[in-house]
């Protein structure tokens, strides 16, 4: 029997979000218990991507926005900003409202910053923020103020109060407890990676994480300077590695080792998925075609992905990262027939 693109849209979207959701749990989104995972989360990266996805959700955008109220401390903005621009993953206006409510509330210089720096220019009439459900406001009264400064309509935002503290030295807030120990900077970053990779080079490190290269080498020297990182030679090019052993212990506790993704390709590819999905033209897409141009929305996307981590290659890995319905689309897409 043939779906319709509404359902594909439906059942594909929920489970991008499933899985986003998951990772806000890893790092004490909401109430429900976790019980962790083995990937590393990069949470500004997870920022962006629900920033975009999670217009389709209002309960994923709006305990997004619970968590940083609890635990922004963690965040790196200028980090964020960069991403936001470079990238093309985050929805811009969605991220400059959510900057600038968090400014508004808490009297955050760092959010201030970002949230002028995304402010929109001239009278803007204010669309819906979420694509699908309830929580878009229409008549003025009834619309978050802030959120309407960025041309959004939504009802007046509240917390929720269900992020919970970040659980600290668990495999997926790696990020979060470096820059506990070592500040919200990029030393942090280097550490994380270091502790969860077996060596690092300058400007594929720089890369992945999205920082400057000739930064990450200066931070590379200065560990290796310090009897930290020690550094391997292979022809010209130069990799860096620090006693991973000693390190673990104090940025992990004793359980599963931390699986690094790359994030920035993940997270595009995931985004990837959702935007193609509703970017199709439904006066086209009756039954008779919707799979066909499913298929090459997650053809499109296919790449990104599976070049996230070398487990992605295989269903087993697919299935354990993304989730049972999501892996199962994803690897099935050269088995369907193309029209």
């Amino acid at each position: 029997m043939q779906t319709s693109l509404s359902k594909y849209r439906t059942d594909i979207t929920d489970s991008v979000l499933d899985f986003v959701v998951d990772q806000w749990r890893c790092l004490g989104g909401g109430t429900q218990p976790t019980k962790g995972s083995p990937i590393v989360v990069d949470p500004e990266v997870l920022i962006a991507l629900t920033t975009s996805v999670g217009r389709h959700d209002s309960r994923v955008f709006d305990g997004m926005v619970d968590w940083l109220a609890h635990n922004d401390q963690w965040i790196n903005v200028q980090r964020l900003a960069r991403i936001a621009a470079d990238d093309g993953l985050a929805d811009r206006p969605a991220l400059g409202a959510v900057a600038a409510w968090l400014a508004a509330h808490y009297r955050s210089m760092k959010w201030r910053r970002l949230a002028t720096t995304l402010r929109l220019e001239g009278d803007i009439k204010p669309s819906p923020l979420f694509v699908r459900g309830t929580g878009s406001a229409t008549a003025d009264r009834q619309r978050d103020g802030v959120f309407s400064t960025y041309g959004l309509a939504r009802a007046p935002f509240a917390l929720r109060g269900q992020a919970q503290p970040v659980r600290l030295r668990t495999p997926g807030a790696l990020l979060c407890t470096s820059r506990a120990v070592f500040g919200v900077a990029i030393r942090a970053d280097v550490m994380a990676f270091l502790v969860a990779n077996d060596k690092v080079h300058a400007r594929g490190f720089a890369s992945t994480l999205g920082y400057n290269h000739m930064q990450v080498r200066a931070v590379l020297l200065a560990l290796e300077q310090a009897g930290i990182a020690t550094a391997h030679t292979n022809g010209r090019t130069r990799q860096y590695s620090i006693d991973r052993e000693t390190w673990r212990p104090v940025l992990l506790e004793m359980g599963p080792a931390a699986e690094w993704v790359d994030w920035r390709r993940l997270a595009r590819g995931l985004n990837t998925i959702v935007s193609g999905l509703w970017a199709i033209d439904a006066g086209r897409a009756d039954v008779t075609v919707a799979e066909s141009l499913v298929y090459d929305v997650m053809r499109a996307a296919r790449d990104d992905i599976l070049a996230a981590h070398s487990s992605l290659s295989h269903a087993r890995g697919l299935s354990k990262i993304l989730g049972v319905p999501l892996a199962n689309r994803i690897s099935a897409i050269h088995a369907r027939p193309h029209y």
